[in-house]
């Protein structure tokens, strides 16, 4: 897959447009606040549907204008595409319109899944020793791209959630008798949409512990290995058991239903599910994994956290979790996704930068940089210089 163009009209401070992307390295050049990252934000739009910097939309609007619109056109399997989004001003939020091949969609499931793009940005450091809901979002995120059933077994289980956290907190504070058999049946749909989510997540984190795995020890010349394994309480067998894991939740959701009326919220399932993410000498890995299981939850993040101990070695982990996104998309669907990389030489030393440089050598990559010197010597990268919204 390879990004040809881009346009935008009132979109943040972008005034122009870049010139046609180059098939390889791509790189943004320029200040702070010079509209690089504003770049990448309009890009990725078509492969998540949402921003990886706001929940509002209505702040790509411009101070002072109605609406704002970006386009890309784009290269898949040889065939010319095009997709756009529209975002109209109303009141305190905006009003969104998405097309595909010109063609109005309205679900979000049918505009994800055309244009794939793996992001990396400064804030997904956080992965390593952040909350565990961002370790969530990036398995979520990366599914949605590659496993349509995936969106939808997704927003069924955050729907019947709310619906079960809002009972649960009216019969907490009501003080009224809890209606069990109407959580029995919200306790069945949780079920069966948290087993597809459960299975789907612990499928990838397989796939992906290996191929960031084979990333991490490239990069750090085979001297630590990097592991990730998603952690549910509902899994006890085989992760392809889809009937067993919605067996296993259903279970836990009635056995809870009495200590989640008074704690007035769902205490388990796959919105409290980990990935560990951790580093470690090589051959360690499996024993530092099986420690896993032996603790309470909310040790597990701090535990991973543990393993890590430079800037520059939670970066690296990081970027070969992304290189194994783009691996896992390729053989997914067939072909690499468009890696958009922000800030992506910073705090790597000479050997690290050149090893990235390599890796990603077959592959359309925009990136940002505030420092020439931060590029590794010798790469071949179609430079744009970007200065307060505007290109050259």
């Amino acid at each position: 897959m390879i990004l040809r163009t881009l346009k935008t009209w009132n979109f943040r401070n972008l005034i122009d447009n870049p010139p046609e992307f180059h098939d390889g390295i791509n790189v943004l050049f320029g200040d702070n606040a010079a509209g690089k990252t504003n770049t990448l934000e309009a890009i990725y739009l078509f492969a998540t549907g949402k921003s990886f910097r706001t929940r509002s939309e209505k702040d790509f609007i411009r101070h002072g204008e109605s609406f704002a619109r970006a386009e890309i056109g784009y290269e898949n399997s040889l065939l010319c595409r095009s997709m756009s989004v529209t975002y109209m001003a109303s009141g305190a939020k905006a009003l969104k319109g998405m097309q595909v091949e010109g063609a109005q969609v309205d679900k979000v499931s049918e505009f994800l899944g055309n244009f794939r793009a793996v992001l990396f940005t400064p804030d997904h450091l956080e992965l390593v020793k952040g909350a565990p809901e961002e370790r969530r979002r990036l398995i979520d995120m990366a599914l949605c791209q590659i496993q349509p059933r995936f969106v939808k077994s997704l927003n069924d289980y955050m729907k019947v959630l709310a619906q079960r956290n809002n009972y649960l907190k009216s019969i907490k504070f009501s003080g009224k008798e809890a209606d069990l058999d109407y959580l029995g049946v919200l306790n069945m749909q949780l079920s069966k949409s948290g087993a597809v989510i459960t299975k789907q997540r612990g499928l990838y984190s397989q796939k992906l512990s290996l191929l960031s795995g084979n990333a991490y020890e490239s990069l750090t010349s085979g001297s630590e290995c990097l592991y990730a394994r998603y952690i549910s309480r509902a899994c006890k067998g085989a992760l392809s058991d889809e009937k067993e894991i919605a067996e296993n939740l259903y279970a836990m959701y009635e056995k809870d239903t009495k200590h989640d009326i008074e704690l007035g919220k769902t205490s388990h399932g796959p919105h409290h599910d980990e990935l560990m993410i951790y580093v470690a000498k090589k051959g360690e890995g499996e024993a530092f994994a099986n420690k896993a299981f032996e603790m309470p939850e909310e040790n597990l993040s701090e535990y991973a956290a543990r393993s890590f101990g430079s800037q520059g070695q939670q970066r690296s982990a990081v970027l070969s979790i992304k290189i194994a996104e783009g691996e896992i998309v390729k053989e997914k669907c067939g072909e690499y996704p468009v890696f958009l990389l922000d800030d992506l030489f910073s705090e790597l030393d000479d050997k690290r930068r050149q090893k990235l440089s390599e890796m990603f050598i077959d592959k359309q990559c925009i990136i940002t940089c505030c420092d020439r010197a931060a590029l590794p010597k010798g790469a071949d990268m179609f430079v744009i210089n970007v200065s307060e919204g505007k290109y050259f």
